[in-house]
């Protein structure tokens, strides 16, 4: 048994690549701060090149990344979006802010991911798209709605925010729908402070969303040398990342082997310390067609009421441990367009309890993780 001493270990913590300070110093040395540089072209070529997409365009937020697609897609009052209730609120911000009534669907029993199921029992008339979300880097099953999404003349939306390095078929998540959406908060295994990525996967949107990123305007046009002067051509917005996230984000890019290498060498040894086949916890459940990225290391909690008191007494030793998303549907704002219950979505609010996962942890940190969730377990058997 550990002491009661505290032992401050933090659930996430940014990895620090080797080029990040020379190449800020680079970015403030060249005097060109703002967006539309060198390393922001840089970190958008890399995805161009890694996932074999159309487009990447960095912006400032997954946020914003998600508010250019609902700009792009013409999103206003009457159409509606099908997306998850467990997920961040940002996935539904983005097409509320334009107006859309937001259509919840409800997660699979056997993983926090969304059910396909759900999203096609939702589907109507006024549907304009359906969002999903890839929690923890697992895939939600893609075929069935590529299937109606084509047939009913709806976009299909990947919030990959934890999505990197994962894929879906073997094809990387992010390439699938009409467009994607990436994270790189510094809660995120590869980080820039803030900042997301925009991939486009139909060409024909290229040109409207370099637009809406710069203010509306075509201004990137511009910069290309493309056009003289540029003018207002669209609604659009503020969105482009600054060139110290972008300078952030390419030295993690050049080191995305090293930075889940050593998050499966701590997911590994998780998985080896935890085998001692209490009934009282599950692993997360592997799909066969998604290649799981350690984005997020949590258990299910399968005794009811028990995950809050497991944080509480992890928090008591300097552990910090959570759980996840709160369900939209039942918050204060989410709830005016409930219809129904989802009990799955529900359940997953309530037995979620997520372990530290970043690449400071050691491996002695992990055995006294898992050490201490067996004491704590063992004391109500």
């Amino acid at each position: 048994m550990f002491s009661n001493d505290l032992i401050n270990i933090t659930l996430s913590k940014p990895y620090r690549a080797t080029n990040e300070l020379e190449y800020l110093k680079k970015v403030l040395d060249s005097g060109q701060v703002a967006s539309l540089g060198e390393f922001s072209h840089q970190c958008e070529s890399w995805f161009e090149l890694h996932l074999k997409c159309k487009k990447a365009l960095m912006t400032h937020s997954c946020t914003a990344a998600l508010e250019v697609i609902a700009l792009m897609i013409e999103i206003k009052p009457g159409d509606e979006v099908i997306l998850p209730s467990f997920t961040f609120v940002s996935t539904a911000n983005a097409f509320a802010l334009r107006g859309a009534r937001i259509r919840f669907a409800d997660s699979l029993p056997h993983h926090p991911n969304v059910h396909p199921e759900s999203i096609l029992s939702l589907i109507s008339s006024r549907t304009k798209a359906i969002v999903v979300v890839h929690y923890a880097g697992m895939a939600v099953d893609m075929d069935p709605l590529l299937e109606v999404c084509k047939e009913r003349n709806i976009f299909l939306i990947e919030d990959a925010a934890q999505g990197m390095q994962s894929t879906y078929k073997n094809k990387p998540v992010g390439t699938i729908g009409d467009f994607a959406t990436f994270s790189f908060h510094d809660t995120k295994p590869v980080s820039c402070g803030e900042g997301g990525m925009l991939v486009i996967n139909r060409s024909e949107y290229i040109s409207l969303a370099e637009q809406i990123l710069e203010k509306g305007t075509n201004r990137i046009e511009f910069k290309k040398g493309g056009i003289r002067s540029y003018d207002w051509q669209c609604l659009g917005s503020s969105y482009g990342a600054s060139q110290l996230q972008a300078a952030v984000l390419f030295a993690q890019l050049e080191e995305i082997d090293l930075i889940f290498e050593s998050r499966k060498k701590i997911w590994q040894i998780y998985s080896d310390e935890l085998n001692f086949g209490n009934s009282s916890i599950r692993f997360p459940y592997l799909f066969n067609y998604s290649e799981y990225n350690t984005s997020i290391f949590y258990l299910e909690v399968l005794r009811p009421g028990f995950r809050n008191y497991l944080i509480h007494k992890f928090e008591a030793k300097g552990i910090q441990v959570s759980f996840h998303y709160k369900c939209l549907h039942l918050s204060p704002f989410g709830k005016q367009w409930k219809e129904g219950d989802l009990p799955n979505a529900k359940y997953w609010e309530e037995n979620i309890l997520r372990l530290p996962l970043h690449p400071f942890l050691t491996g002695g940190d992990v055995k006294k993780i898992a050490s201490l969730l067996e004491e704590f377990l063992t004391a109500f058997e």
